[in-house]
């Protein structure tokens, strides 16, 4: 059975919705109603929904506003606009933000039930493709294709006995042995497409998109399937055959050029044919397909190398300039690696293990360029993070300076000193780290108490106020206070209503208005949801 939700300012209308939808055979169970924004937001922070039916023009928040906020926290739930406005710009901009159809009234009792059961189908019909598929991976009633087979290996690197048979007699078909490389292909999505102008976040997603056909027919010669990666990244996996391995022409040298060359053709139909730059690694060539993670890791490690040579588009992993350069970016991301888990695990910083860092300077041996170089890269940038979380702290960290703290010491001495600068530095991480979110939860506190009245406040708002994105500010409140952030600005409103109920005579639609609520019906609806009681019985009983 499904929710929904009809916001309009007219009561009258939105009464009428709701009346009709329930008389219909859409097997709705439920169908709240909200006079404005505000009071939609409230609702569906509380509750789940199905659908979201908006006027457009209403006061205080237009039903574009509502809807960018729906967006912003709900990017799934589909939103239905009724509007007695025709202007394009207004349809424009409601479809733009994902509205599933734009309406106008007044809308034909057929015409409403057609289009909110179109999109009631669609999103069980969503939900049902959804569970059959995952019913598929985890029941396997049958077999899994050669695609999804790739795209499991390659990102977890685990198969069964059985999905590994399947395999192999899949990319067997031909009868021919081959042989497996795997291609990175990083996009430059902040730019791209022929139409000049800006690129939209749907934009990114047309191109992504577009660019995987396009590497599946560039790659068709040597049965290249292209696999979605993270973010801006696509992965290609490409057979070549054991006879073309044995040619002269596919000799070491022969199969590098060749494999530059598709590198290249890559990088040139992206350029001519979508305007898109990309950055492409490529892993060495191996026969057993069950090696496809550690060709993945080679190729990503390969594209990597971008950043030593911008210049360049494609980096073959065994290039000779990418050896000269190998340790130290390996060494960098290693760092990179080191300092994430620290980032994420201040907790437990002071207890983890710091030998994965200081075995390979201790390995360098009678290199001390090389040590100088490498350990000067490890510890700036722990006194880097700490200079980031000690100065929101206001910490004093002139001794952790590497100059200072390691100053006039040798080789052996820095490396000895080194541990006990790490752990001092994590533990000095973690009394910074949880100074500072308890900081930043204060003033989280404290913008609401000055602001909880505002009948306008947003999760936007609150972010703003301390610098933090929404997700990361409600997830260090929840953290910190046990509670979401809507729930603590509605127990402030219900706890001051209580207290004007108590001791004073003011009327319900004052003390709505006075706690932050748009309308006195929306007061007696919050209020009997956290109190029990009606406004007028809190009263009465007090």
């Amino acid at each position: 059975m499904n929710k929904i939700l009809v916001v309009d300012d007219e009561p009258r209308v939105s009464a009428g919705i709701r009346n009709l939808l329930l008389a219909s055979e859409l097997h709705i169970s439920h169908v709240e109603t909200a006079l404005n924004g505000f009071e939609a937001i409230d609702y569906l922070r509380m509750d789940t929904y199905d659908l979201v039916l908006t006027d457009i023009q209403m006061s205080r928040m237009t039903g574009i506003e509502l809807m960018e906020t729906i967006y912003m926290e709900q990017p799934h739930l589909p939103v239905i606009v009724i509007s007695a406005h025709e202007k394009f710009d207004f349809a424009k901009k409601s479809l733009s933000l994902g509205a599933r159809d734009y309406l106008v009234k007044p809308v034909e009792r057929e015409v409403l039930l057609q289009v909110v059961g179109k999109v009631l189908r669609e999103k069980e019909e969503i939900g049902r493709q959804s569970l059959e598929l995952s019913k598929r991976h985890l029941g396997r009633p049958e077999s899994l294709t050669r695609h999804e087979l790739l795209l499991e290996l390659v990102t977890e690197g685990t198969l069964s006995k059985q999905d590994r048979e399947d395999l192999t007699a899949s990319l067997g078909e031909r009868g021919e042995a081959p042989v497996f490389v795997v291609v990175s292909v990083r996009l430059n999505l902040a730019e791209g497409g022929f139409s000049r102008k800006e690129i939209t976040l749907q934009d990114r997603k047309l191109l992504k998109y577009a660019a995987m056909n396009l590497l599946e027919e560039s790659l068709a010669e040597w049965r290249g399937t292209v696999l979605t990666g993270y973010g801006n990244g696509l992965v290609a996996i490409l057979q070549l055959n054991e006879p073309e391995m044995s040619v002269p022409s596919a000799s070491a040298m022969g199969l590098k050029t060749q494999l530059q060359l598709i590198g290249q053709k890559l990088h040139t139909n992206l350029k001519q044919f979508l305007n898109l730059e990309a950055t492409i690694g490529i892993s060495k060539p191996h026969p057993d397909v069950f090696s496809l993670p550690k060709l993945m890791d080679e190729a990503n490690k390969a594209a990597e190398w971008k950043t030593i040579h911008p210049s360049n588009h494609v980096f073959y992993y065994e290039d000779r300039l990418i050896h000269e350069n190998l340790s130290i970016v390996e060494w960098a991301a290693r760092i990179d690696q080191f300092v994430q888990e620290l980032k994420s695990q201040m907790a437990k910083a002071a207890s983890m293990d710091w030998t994965s860092m200081t075995e390979p300077l201790e390995e360098l041996g009678d290199s001390e360029e090389l040590f100088h170089r490498y350990f000067g890269m490890l510890v700036y940038r722990l006194y880097g993070l700490l200079l980031e979380y000690g100065h929101l702290a206001g910490a004093s960290l002139q001794r952790f300076d590497p100059g200072v703290y390691f100053r006039g010491g040798s080789q052996a001495e820095r490396l000895k000193g080194l541990s006990a600068y790490m752990r001092e530095t994590a533990e000095l991480l973690r009394a910074c780290a949880e100074e500072r979110d308890l900081s930043i939860v204060s003033k989280i506190t404290a913008y609401i108490r000055d602001n909880y009245r505002n009948p306008a406040l947003k999760i936007q708002d609150i972010a703003e106020e301390v610098h933090f994105s929404t997700a990361y500010s409600s997830y260090l409140f929840k953290k910190e206070m046990k509670k979401n952030i809507w729930d603590f600005v509605t127990e402030l409103r219900i706890d001051e209503a209580k207290q004007l109920l108590a001791t004073t005579d003011k009327k319900r639609y004052e003390i709505a208005y006075e706690v932050g609520y748009e309308s006195p019906e929306h007061f007696s609806r919050m209020f009997k949801r956290s109190v029990g009681v009606s406004p007028a019985e809190y009263r009465k009983d007090g």
